[in-house]
């Protein structure tokens, strides 16, 4: 007897209609499509143009999806809802959105990397919001992401933990968590506990993954549309930038911020919160840099580079730990003796190479706080008696502390500065916090000199 199971499959679809009572079916979003639930339709009262979502596959989440997506309504960086299906409450068989332009087409070629991140930043800002209600999107992909009323937009949650601070009922299954088999996103995109771990995972960390990733793929749409897969090591020329034209160290900033943002592990990994205050701080910091345009820029692809370990992290901890601090001293040195070079570095803590001040560490051992990765210590030469102390702390995260010391040797405590806010190394503020200490140290100086005058 012949086979007609793929027979009976294509007349249901081919049967399938897409007429609403309020919207006029123009067929499949994109043809040829798979999604073909997808659809362009026309407003029958307005003639509105728009696009129909219908429900497809698993039911119970498409009905999460449009009832969450309608009650988000009216929310800056999401895609609105114009109508949705009312026939049956809570369980809508499709719903109305705008026609949106992909956000990848919508940036065109005259946009930046400083455009690219600032969008992006944006958008983490959105789902840092989105976090904190326990809503987590988990199919961040450019393919997801829109430009609509002169704006970056997020959409399609159709595979999003809702409310996924709500404990679970041994009765029922939490919505929006993903069941066995089902689907997470494009291999690329997805962070690496969403591949491997359970799949009622909520991905609290997961979205910062993907959006980091979409953020080198828009930055660079020259590469493909999908990015290397791994953490974006900072130092590997697979994850370098130098199309976007940056200079200085813009682009080592960067990809710092990036590397943070797609850790392996989830507890190394930033916040969606952290990364987006770290995207501003970056564009703060490099408001009047000048960079390539997107349709300016080479083609061009580098090798692979496999992780390193963690001793090599530490290594890279300090030396852009220490490249934060050179030019500080370099102010400070300045400030004090006359001269950028008048500061030298040391280790050495039987020659009184220490700082006095009590900064309120908890002991960790016998000789009392012993930072893990060790520290920095940087020092002024001697002018009127008196020497600035520039130490950085590593103990996982970095913090700062400044000394004036004088009447040495021995040496005296005259004032402190500090410490800083914890911070993660290699980041924008906290390269931000040994500068502001920096100017708060020159800042006492002078005031220092005009009143011993």
């Amino acid at each position: 007897m012949p086979d007609m199971s793929s027979r009976r499959g294509s007349r249901s679809r081919a049967q399938r209609s897409y007429e609403t009572a309020r919207w006029q079916d123009e067929g499949p979003l994109v043809l040829g499509s798979s999604k073909e639930f997808i659809r362009r339709a026309a407003e029958k009262a307005t003639s509105r143009q728009g696009v129909l979502k219908h429900v497809s596959g698993n039911r119970q989440r498409f009905y999460a999806e449009a009832v969450h997506m309608n009650q988000m309504n009216g929310t800056p960086g999401i895609l609105p809802v114009w109508d949705i299906d009312d026939a049956e409450p809570g369980k809508p068989t499709w719903y109305a959105m705008p026609r949106a332009q992909l956000l990848q087409d919508g940036l065109g070629d005259d946009a930046t990397l400083r455009d690219v991140v600032s969008h992006v930043a944006f958008l983490a800002g959105v789902l840092a919001d989105l976090a904190e209600q326990g809503t987590y999107h988990r199919d961040i992909k450019p393919g997801n992401l829109f430009w609509w009323n002169d704006g970056p937009v997020l959409a399609d949650f159709g595979i999003a933990a809702w409310n996924a601070g709500v404990p679970r009922t041994r009765l029922a299954h939490p919505v929006g968590l993903t069941r066995p088999g089902q689907k997470l996103g494009p291999a690329n995109f997805i962070a690496p506990e969403m591949r491997n771990g359970s799949p009622a995972d909520r991905g609290e960390r997961a979205d910062v993954y993907s959006l980091a990733k979409t953020l080198f793929v828009l930055a660079l749409p020259q590469r493909g549309p999908y990015p290397p897969d791994g953490t974006h090591r900072a130092d590997a020329e697979e994850f370098s930038l130098w199309e976007t034209g940056g200079s200085g160290k813009s682009l080592p900033a960067l990809r710092h911020i990036l590397e943070a943002a797609t850790e392996f592990a989830v507890r190394q990994r930033l916040s969606m919160a952290d990364f987006r205050d770290e995207l501003h701080a970056w564009l703060s910091r490099y408001s009047r840099m000048e960079f390539r345009r997107r349709g300016d820029r080479f083609r061009f692809r580098f090798g692979w580079e496999g992780l390193h370990g963690i001793s090599e992290r530490h290594r890279r901890d300090h030396e852009e730990t220490r490249s934060m601090m050179v030019s500080c001293m370099g102010q400070i040195a300045e400030a004090l003796a006359g001269h950028y070079e008048a500061w030298t570095e040391g280790w050495d803590r039987d020659a009184d190479e220490v700082t006095l001040g009590d900064y309120g560490w908890e002991p960790n051992g016998e000789d009392g706080f012993v930072p893990e990765n060790g520290t920095i210590w940087m020092a002024t030469a001697t002018s009127g008696g008196r020497r600035i102390v520039l130490e950085a702390v590593l103990d996982h995260d970095v913090c700062f502390i400044a000394e004036s010391q004088v009447g040495g040797p021995p040496w005296r405590l005259e004032r402190q500065w500090g410490p800083t806010p914890w911070g993660r190394p290699r980041l924008q503020r906290t390269a931000d916090r040994v500068e502001q200490l920096a100017e708060d140290v020159v800042s006492w100086l002078a005031e220092a000199a005009a009143n011993s005058q």
